[in-house]
């Protein structure tokens, strides 16, 4: 009976414990993954032919921009920028 009542108490404790790292994980996930796949396509070809007609390696300029969304932290710019680089680079081919 008390092995049973230690056990539940244990995993109990470790999910308590690990939670806020699966929590923190799973928003950088949703915010840096699933939230750039919501901007409409549109959007992000826009974004693109600001870029192409403004520089002259566009894609180099949009890694720029994915990387200064990097560094202030902000996953969402940082997945729409990648979307943008991306697109840049298939439309170079």
């Amino acid at each position: 009976m008390w092995d049973i009542v230690l056990l539940i108490l244990k995993w109990s404790f470790i999910v308590i414990g690990l939670s806020p790292i699966i929590l923190a994980f799973g928003c950088v996930f949703i915010d840096g993954t699933i939230r750039p796949m919501l901007v409409p396509k549109a959007e992000i070809e826009r974004m693109a032919a600001d870029l192409i007609s403004r520089h002259n390696d566009p894609e180099e300029a949009a890694a720029i921009e994915e990387h200064a969304a990097w560094y202030r932290s902000n996953n969402f710019e940082q997945g729409k920028w990648r979307r943008v680089r991306k697109l840049i680079s298939l439309s170079k081919r």
